[in-house]
């Protein structure tokens, strides 16, 4: 197995101690400014209940944590580490309520329909084999009128390393927001961001 071969397994599913030591921090300093982005995008409330798919290290749950202080956080990721690692971090938003984190896959989320005001995910659609189906998915644990944030770096950014080549599927601006609207999304836009790799995206819908 070659080095990218082994690289773009573990960011697909983080295992092991290199991913739970390693990728996690990866995860966190490289997703940073998109995860910024998304958390502004979300126009988050103290009463909201969120929704992360693939919520890696963390990052972006601790900084929607001070802002959803009355509703509740659920995260769901692919990988039993990334899960166990955020488990211990936010072991006390875990015991008062205010976090559930879970290993799931996208395209069979656990929860009730209609269960979240907003949703996000940074850096997963590469993953999804049926982008569809994952996002008719989220549209139903969604409330009438819940928003959902998708952020990702188009070909030219994503194209840049070396990785990428091995199980990634990119996707331009246009075509991600075509599958917003396939499915069923409303009001989607698509606005642009930067971080030292280059310029990402974020796609933003609404049910």
């Amino acid at each position: 197995m070659s080095v990218s071969t082994f690289i773009a397994g573990q960011l697909r599913r983080p295992s092991g101690l290199f991913g739970r030591h390693v990728v996690s921090r990866i995860l966190n300093r490289g997703n940073a400014a998109m995860n910024e982005r998304t958390r502004q995008l979300l126009e988050l409330v103290p009463d909201d209940h969120v929704l992360e798919i693939g919520f890696g290290g963390g990052d972006l749950i601790a900084r929607m944590a001070p802002i959803v202080t009355r509703g509740r956080i659920a995260g769901v990721d692919f990988s039993p580490e990334m899960t166990a690692f955020c488990t211990k971090r936010f072991r006390h938003l875990v015991q008062a309520g205010r976090l559930e984190l879970g290993t799931v896959d996208v395209g069979a989320l656990p929860h009730d329909a209609a269960t979240f005001t907003k949703a996000c995910t940074v850096n997963t659609i590469y993953f999804w084999p049926d982008p569809g189906a994952a996002l008719a998915s989220i549209r139903r644990v969604l409330r009438p009128g819940g928003r959902l944030v998708v952020s990702f770096n188009p070909p030219a950014t994503a194209g840049k390393l070396p990785y990428t080549k091995h199980g990634f599927v990119l996707y331009e601006p246009d075509q991600v927001r075509g599958l917003l609207r396939d499915a069923d999304f409303g009001d989607v836009e698509v606005v642009g961001g930067s971080s030292g790799l280059g310029e990402f995206f974020c796609a933003t819908g609404t049910v």
